[in-house]
Formats: C-alpha cells, sequence, structure tokens
C-alpha cells in the first residue's frame, strides 16, 4: 500500500468519472444509536475543513461503467457506514440512516490532460461530496484511460479508518471483476458495532493507568516537544514529508534487531524517535498518543468503520539504545492494555478533553501486510490517499508493506517546523539503517545522548 496525501498524488492524465445517488431516492430517518466518541469530536471541527481519505487501484484497461456504478452499489450494500449519515441539530450531531441506492446516476465526464488538473479536479470532489455533515458523505470515482484505469473512492473520515482503505480496495477490485457478494467475507455494520452496550467502572486499574499518564487537570493531549515556529492557538497551512525510510530487506533486519531484543518494529520505532527528539532537545521523556484498531471480534475483521481507539504512551531515552528499546516495548504493551478501556468514558472519568492545541502529537503504525487484499497491492498499485489542510502539531504515519517501511508526516508549514521535523525524521532513519545492520549478530547501543 502506497500512503500519500492528495497534494504529493499524482496520477497519470485521463477522464474523470463520477457518480451520485439519485436525490429522489428513500430519505433517512434518524437512528437510536448516536454518534461515537471519535465520530463526535470529528464532527465538532467540521468548520476547519474536509477530512476525508480515499482509496484508489488500477485496472486494466479502459472503465466498465455499468460494471463500476453496480460495485458501487454492493459496496454501500454490504458496509452499514455508508448507508448513514449525521444531521446538524440544537442538541448536537443525529445519525441518520437511509437504504442502499438502487442506482447511481453518472455525471458528467471531465478530460484532463494534465496531472496537476487531474488531482484538484479530484480533490474539489472529493471535499464536495465528504463534507461531514453530507447527505452522502463519499466521492464514487474512477479515472479513464486507454490502457490502465484507475478507480478511486474517497469518504469522509467519519466512516472509515486506515484498515477501511485496505478492505475498501479488496472489495471493489473483487466486485468489479463480478465476485458474487455472498462470496465475500462476512462483514457487520459499523452502526451495530456503535449501539454495543459499554462496560465501564471507574474504579478500574486501566483508568489508574490513563490518569498516571495525564494527571488530574483532565485530559490535555501530548504536543510534540520541540518548537515548531506556531503561537499558542495559531495553525499554518500543513507541510507534509513522504519517505521511505527501510527498503523490504532492511525492514526485516530491523524487525530481527528489535526482536533480539525482545521487541516489535513498532516499539523500534517510537525508540528511534525517542532518541532523536532528545538529541534535538526534547528532554527524555517522549509523551504521545497512538491509535489502535477496535476489531477484536471477527464479525468487525473486514468492516468499514472508524474503528479505532487511542492509547497513551511514553518512551524514555536513554543513553544506550537497546535499554531504551527494550523499555519502548513494555511502555507499548502497558499503552495497548490502556486501550482496551472505553475512551469516552475514560475522558469523561479524568476531567474530560481539554486540548491545547486543534491537533494531537500522535504515531501511527499501519502493517499493511496483514490486512485484506494485501497479496494484490502491488500489483494493482493500491493507494491510500489523505486530504490535507493546516496543521498545528506534528503527526507521524508510519506504515509498513512489501516495499518495506515508510513514513508520512504532518506538521504545519513554518521554517522552525520544517527545520525541526526533517532533522529528527533525517535521524530517525540513520537510527533504523544503523540497527538494521546489526541484526541479529550482536546488541546495538546508539551514540550516546
Amino acid at each position: 500500500m502506497h500512503v500519500t496525501t492528495v497534494d504529493h498524488y499524482a496520477p497519470e492524465p485521463g477522464t474523470f468519472l463520477h457518480w451520485i445517488a439519485p436525490a429522489d431516492e428513500q430519505e433517512a430517518v434518524e437512528s437510536p444509536i448516536p454518534p461515537s466518541f471519535n465520530q463526535l469530536v470529528h464532527l465538532a471541527s467540521a468548520e476547519s475543513g474536509s477530512n476525508w481519505l480515499a482509496a484508489a487501484f488500477d485496472v486494466d484497461g479502459q472503465i466498465d461503467r455499468a460494471r463500476l456504478a453496480a460495485a458501487y452499489r454492493r459496496l454501500i450494500a454490504r458496509h452499514g457506514t455508508l448507508r448513514s449519515s449525521f444531521a446538524a441539530t440544537s442538541a448536537g450531531p443525529r445519525r441518520m440512516v437511509r437504504p442502499a441506492p438502487t442506482r447511481l446516476e453518472p455525471q458528467p465526464d471531465i478530460a484532463h490532460r494534465s496531472t496537476t488538473a487531474l488531482r484538484e479536479t479530484l480533490r474539489r470532489h472529493s471535499d464536495l461530496g465528504c463534507a461531514p455533515f453530507a447527505e452522502r458523505a463519499y466521492l464514487l470515482a474512477a479515472i479513464d484511460r486507454a490502457h490502465t484505469s484507475t478507480i478511486v473512492c474517497a469518504f469522509d473520515h467519519a466512516h472509515v479508518d486506515a484498515y477501511s482503505i485496505a478492505i475498501v480496495i479488496e472489495d471493489l477490485r473483487r466486485l468489479y471483476h463480478g465476485a458474487d457478494p455472498e462470496t465475500l467475507p462476512a462483514a457487520g455494520n459499523f452502526v451495530d458495532f456503535c449501539a454495543r452496550p459499554v462496560e465501564f467502572r471507574p474504579d478500574d486499574p486501566r483508568v489508574d493507568g490513563w490518569r498516571a499518564f495525564f494527571g488530574e487537570q483532565g485530559v490535555i493531549p501530548p504536543s510534540f516537544p520541540l518548537d515548531l515556529g506556531l503561537e499558542p492557538g495559531r495553525r499554518a497551512p500543513q507541510a507534509v514529508v513522504l519517505r521511505r525510510l527501510l527498503s523490504c530487506d532492511d525492514a526485516v533486519s530491523f524487525e530481527s534487531f528489535c526482536r533480539a531484543h525482545g521487541a516489535g518494529l513498532f516499539a523500534g520505532v517510537l525508540a528511534a524517535l525517542a532518541h532523536s527528539v532528545h538529541r534535538a532537545g526534547g528532554g527524555r521523556r517522549l509523551r504521545m498518543l497512538f491509535p489502535l484498531h477496535t476489531r477484536r471480534e471477527p464479525q468487525w475483521h473486514n468492516s468499514v468503520g472508524w474503528f479505532t481507539t487511542n492509547a497513551p504512551v511514553a518512551v524514555e531515552a536513554t543513553p544506550d539504545f537497546a535499554t531504551t528499546l527494550r523499555g519502548a516495548q513494555a511502555s507499548v504493551r502497558a499503552a495497548i492494555e490502556l486501550g482496551t478501556v472505553p475512551l469516552a468514558e475514560t475522558v469523561r472519568e479524568l476531567g474530560g478533553l481539554r486540548p491545547s492545541r486543534a491537533d494531537v502529537f500522535m504515531v501511527s503504525y499501519v502493517d499493511y501486510r496483514r490486512l485484506p487484499g494485501a497479496d494484490s497491492h502491488r500489483a494493482v498499485n493500491a493507494t491510500h490517499i489523505s486530504n490535507t489542510g493546516s496543521a498545528d502539531d506534528l503527526q507521524l504515519w508510519f506504515s509498513r508493506g512489501h516495499g518495506g517501511l515508510a513514513l508520512r508526516a504532518r506538521f504545519p508549514s513554518t521554517p522552525a517546523a520544517h527545520a525541526v521535523v526533517r532533522a529528527c525524521l533525517d535521524d530517525v532513519g540513520q537510527i533504523l539503517r544503523t540497527s538494521s545492520l546489526d541484526a541479529p549478530r550482536r546488541p546495538h547501543s546508539a551514540s550516546a545522548l
């Protein structure tokens, strides 16, 4: 899976196609199931701009338009969250649900001879189609070409996570090529997931773990500890850095190095980040959040939805990288356990969410090799595309695929942030590559901190 942002997405020129559900289809009705905690937080920031994720993959030849429209209808019928939307009311957002569309209406073709113009058309239509309070918050599209075409669809973040993008690509790939929907793996409805009863006890020891991380002043999400050149309350246009940190072979070697010290690759990445930030003057203890999926039961494994929660983790940089690595693994293991406690109730118990910034310093890791359809990702040029906007903190997405370990970094585009973030990421990459050379012959010690 190639992970990128729309401003870096460079599709070959072609004809932009898209479909919409007709306005005369059955109207939505209010659902008794409220938005999830993630969805409420997302909808509260709807005025700041469209936050969508897109899936793209290639098919041979020109688009079979009737076949793709049928595949899109079956995708919507298969995943309940795509048949839901949100309405703004005086009492807050309300979930609305509707049947799957019985037909999709093709819109006029838009031919493009340049990648730039095509990319802007995709972005404009995604922004419009994926508005958080749109009746159907998605874009169903394709780029038609003579020899190789691209199927591309975007969704408001309220309805999808990174895992969902892989599911969408695999489902659409199979449906477009003629698979009977009944032959696809069973997929539960995310709206039903949101309706599950929550078991929460204020005296749960896991709540104490969250309290130890945040203290008694409410949940103030962590911020990147180095100066990004922004005054409090200010935002800047978003900058994006995309890097391949390790080749496939080097990623295997680095993982072997981590395993030799009783740790996983994600812990190794966090240990390298802690070292880099400390060497840049950010202190020894690096605090951050990381998302983890909540698809713990089989009925959700192939479901589209925002199946994520967050976990708090702190990593202590020590003079010896192997020691930092072992500590990072223990911290990740403990954080995963904290992530199993209901998030909304935990935040409420700790005094509520009190953000100091609009963004949160978070580090994500996804191993796309383990997700549905992974074996076909390289052959179909599977791509996860995110929108861009403004930013006031650093956020990092590490992704592992058949091509190795890659990184997408998002941060405010200020001179200070460009300098500090790029230098930090250079250092992280160097630590990872140096460690991979040491696997598994001998313990590695990074240079003194």
